[in-house]
């Protein structure tokens, strides 16, 4: 069996797989990668490994009344102001 660590990967203990085919993600890596419970992930297979690839949400577009030729240079700033408070 390879070193997983010989990827750039980090090791978080082992898990076995139920007679269901389920497995428990170790709650250090949860947290540390912040997965709640409804998280989805893509199954892939690549030769003798499996990958579990996290699926992004959809954005949202968020909007302040603006109609869509009306966004403006201020509107970029309120934007950033929400997104990254008062600097």
């Amino acid at each position: 069996m390879s070193d997983p660590t010989e990827h750039g990967g980090e090791e978080y203990g082992q898990v076995e797989i139920t007679d269901r085919g389920r497995l428990t993600i170790p709650k250090s890596l949860r947290d540390d990668l912040k997965i709640e419970g409804g998280t989805t992930f893509t199954v892939v297979r690549q030769n003798n490994t499996i990958l579990l690839v996290r699926q992004l949400p959809e954005l949202e577009t968020v909007s302040t009344g603006r109609d869509r030729d009306e966004w403006d240079e201020e509107a970029f700033r309120d934007a950033g102001r929400a997104t990254f408070g008062e600097r």
